[in-house]
């Protein structure tokens, strides 16, 4: 399924940052489902002017009857984030269940969990066999995850549903992200908050690779399911890519060392190995951000240079 063409694909949390590019993207060779509430109305307009057709849904619904009967592959990215709380349960665990009941037959479930769901392991890179733990200041989102890959597990077994279990690691691009956000206060002499005592190293992957590695995904999926940390293959701290962004627009970083959420970073030699590395530098993924941070805040096309040439 190299390249994913010619299937109905099915693409849940199609509004959010990491699902909709991927479903854009899949339009361009596909019958694409794109499934969310779609509180946005822009957002739908723009996965339709794709040509994947809008599926207004709640995935806390327990009802899928609104969801077309049947799919070659499932992306599953719908998500409740921790400020949620228990809520989350019902529909990063629940939903993910249901989904797969229901596309048994499907020839691949992507399944989107999360590098948060590792017990701390200290300064180390964290590698898929690690333990699974409750990550600081998001226990109950990190408990959802963690329920929801168990459960994938074992009806990828029951019903011989080949799945990929991606782990996600600091994903961003224009739209946001962790990453992003952090610019953003960069471009606006915001202070930038670090956890305090370690290293803050992070696996920065931004937008046209991990839309990449998604679709690649559903070429890896197995019975029993494949377990893949998704991330940049390029490691830096919070503060040198807010040093980076600091040097485009001519402002020194601030930060603070009060973060609650411990820093995370993916041993990427599995994902490279079965999709190969990420191509987009760092540096050139945040002088891309900043390109339209320029428009969202305006005061930074002056200091912008000729973008840099794309990693091989």
């Amino acid at each position: 399924m190299a390249g994913l063409s010619g299937k109905r694909v099915m693409v849940t949390g199609a509004s959010g940052l990491v699902a909709l590019p991927v479903a854009v993207e899949l339009a361009k060779n596909n019958e694409v489902f794109a499934v969310a509430r779609w509180s946005d109305p822009a957002q739908k307009k723009l996965v339709e002017a794709a040509g994947a057709q809008a599926v207004t849904f709640d995935l806390a619904n327990e009802d899928l009857s609104a969801l077309p009967k049947s799919v070659d592959v499932v992306i599953n990215y719908a998500v409740l984030p921790p400020n949620f709380g228990n809520m989350a349960y019902d529909v990063n665990t629940g939903a993910t269940g249901r989904l797969a009941r229901r596309y048994r037959d499907a020839e691949a479930f992507v399944h989107g969990s999360t590098g948060s769901l590792y017990e701390y392991q200290g300064e180390r890179p964290l590698r898929e066999d690690d333990p699974y733990g409750l990550h600081s200041a998001g226990e109950n989102y990190a408990a959802s995850k963690i329920g929801a890959e168990y459960l994938i597990k074992h009806l990828s077994l029951d019903y011989d549903l080949p799945v990929t279990i991606i782990r996600i690691f600091s994903f961003y691009g224009p739209r946001g992200g962790g990453v992003t956000q952090r610019v953003d206060q960069v471009a606006k002499g915001l202070p930038v908050s670090v956890y305090p005592g370690v290293r803050n190293v992070h696996t920065p992957l931004y937008e046209d690779d991990y839309v990449e590695k998604t679709i690649g995904c559903a070429g890896i999926a197995k019975v029993g399911a494949e377990v893949v940390n998704v991330g940049g293959s390029e490691s830096c701290t919070t503060q040198e890519y807010c040093q980076i962004a600091g040097d485009i627009v001519g402002k020194e970083p601030i930060f603070v060392e009060n973060g609650r959420s411990w820093p995370i970073w993916a041993d990427t030699t599995k994902m490279e190995k079965l999709l190969g590395p990420s191509k987009v530098s760092i540096r050139e993924g945040i002088r891309r951000v900043l390109e339209q941070t320029d428009q969202r805040l305006g005061n930074l096309h002056h200091v912008l240079g000729q973008p840099e040439a794309q990693d091989a």
